[in-house]
């Protein structure tokens, strides 16, 4: 009897000290905790104290079934039953009534215990007020921007501008839906499409309509930067790198974190370049010229060209794991003359802007002879010819066959020749038909015609931006 006696005594001290060790535990919960025993609250911690508004004393002793709302009651109710049958419960959620009136959506963890070494049934909360709510609201942003974007799409069909962009023709509406797929995502961009198509524009329209469209866009041209210089211009370099190199200097990836960086003419960067790249877009960083830390930049990458980049990776010129991941979302813009029913659009916009918000009329034969042209230079060719038309009164085609005249008078179409003009004017008109026939030798590669005319790339690219073809 006196050993019997002795392990009563040491058990209910161990179940004491246990029950001591427990509340201790409970009360540095950030989760509510009460005990229920014989259908009345025998312990609370402070935090379910907190959440509901009650000092522990108004709550000791309750029947819990008033801690909730009449319409989670009853629910709770057979939860209990459940527990009070030998059955498990995991977790359910309720609506608790705190004080003044103050409502606690929670979700509540039921499991059997003992107390005082008798049963009892524990109930954890967790209040999911703020997650809810959270919920709610982020599942309403995303209806409005359901219907956002359900609208825009609809809008579309019926314009004939987007963004910076001008066509209403089935080829622009398919370049319209997909910058609004681009837009949703950070995904890499390639667009792809003839020089003077407009492959910047569509690149500043996914950058102004995407999440990034508070941070910068920068533009780069790979084919104007010389290739001992690509390394430091991308990655930066600090000072004494190089000869040259007197000041540390921030890279292109530098300037353009939390933002976007546009490649055009990607087929240029040498393949070490494309190497390194590739490990900066995927999270790797780079390492500045010069410098043993490695940086990291949160950029998204748009590349634009007028190759064909599987045949760049087939020659062995651009590494397949760098164009499969420039590749994610191609964008093909149609040359001018597949949309040819865009040109009244564009003429208007263009002679609306250099004719100081006006809008100048031109005779039907003037349209007509814009309407058969072909356009190799696109539309950036076309602005040209409408800003040469509004200084000199004649559409001057500078076509690679036989360069035409169109006057505005009688809207006839003549050869062109070095009557009326003067020296300096017939020279460059010279050097500007040579540039394009040796663009057009070359599809447009500005670095391959370049070398066919063997002018030096910065003199060459100086003369494209002066004629007004880059």
């Amino acid at each position: 009897m006196v050993k019997e006696a002795t392990k009563n005594k040491l058990e209910k001290t161990y179940l004491l000290e246990s029950e001591k060790r427990y509340h201790i535990l409970a009360e540095k919960l950030s989760d509510g905790v009460w005990i229920v025993q014989n259908g009345s609250v025998v312990y609370v911690n402070d935090a379910l104290c907190s959440v509901l508004g009650y000092i522990s004393d108004q709550l000791l002793g309750m029947d819990p079934v008033t801690m909730f709302r009449d319409d989670c009651k009853k629910h709770f109710k057979e939860m209990f039953g459940v527990l009070e049958q030998g059955n498990l419960v995991e977790y359910w959620q309720g609506v608790y009534l705190g004080n003044q009136g103050r409502e606690l959506l929670a979700e509540t963890h039921l499991s059997p215990t003992t107390w005082n070494g008798k049963p009892a049934i524990l109930c954890a909360i967790k209040d999911i007020n703020k997650s809810y709510s959270q919920e709610i609201i982020t599942k309403e942003e995303v209806e409005h921007l359901l219907k956002e974007n359900i609208q825009l799409r609809s809008s579309i069909k019926e314009r004939y501008k987007f963004g910076d962009i001008i066509g209403k023709s089935p080829a622009m509406q398919e370049v319209y839906e997909f910058i609004l797929k681009a837009t949703a995502t950070n995904a890499a961009v390639a667009i792809y499409g003839e020089s003077g198509t407009g492959k910047e524009l569509v690149a500043r329209a996914i950058h102004d309509m995407s999440n990034r469209h508070d941070r910068t866009f920068v533009p780069v041209n790979c084919g104007a930067i010389p290739e001992n210089l690509l390394e430091s211009e991308f990655f930066g370099h600090r000072r004494g790198a190089f000869t040259g190199a007197q000041i540390d200097k921030n890279g292109l990836l530098d300037l353009t974190d939390g933002g976007t960086l546009l490649l055009d003419e990607v087929g240029e960067l040498s393949l070490s370049l494309q190497v390194k790249l590739l490990r900066a877009i995927e999270g790797g960083g780079y390492i500045p010229v010069g410098s043993t830390k490695t940086r990291k930049s949160d950029f998204r990458i748009i590349s634009a060209t007028n190759n064909n980049l599987q045949e760049l990776v087939n020659k062995g010129l651009m590494r397949d794991d760098f164009f499969y991941r420039l590749q994610v979302i191609p964008i093909t813009l149609q040359p001018l003359r597949e949309h040819k029913e865009d040109i009244p659009l564009l003429v208007e916009h263009f002679l609306r802007i250099n004719g100081n918000n006006k809008k100048p009329l031109i005779p039907s034969k003037i349209m007509e002879a814009l309407m058969n042209y072909d356009w190799p230079g696109n539309v950036r060719e076309l602005q040209n010819v409408l800003h040469r038309y509004l200084t000199v009164k004649r559409l001057d085609f500078m076509d690679i066959a036989k360069p035409r005249l169109v006057t505005q008078d009688n809207g006839q179409i003549e050869e062109s020749n070095l009557e009326g003009l003067n020296f300096h004017s017939a020279v460059e008109d010279f050097e500007k038909d040579i540039i394009i026939k040796g663009l057009e030798y070359n599809q447009w590669h500005k670095a391959k015609a370049a070398s066919a005319l063997g002018l030096p790339r910065r003199t060459f690219f100086r003369k494209l931006r002066h004629f007004g073809l880059i």
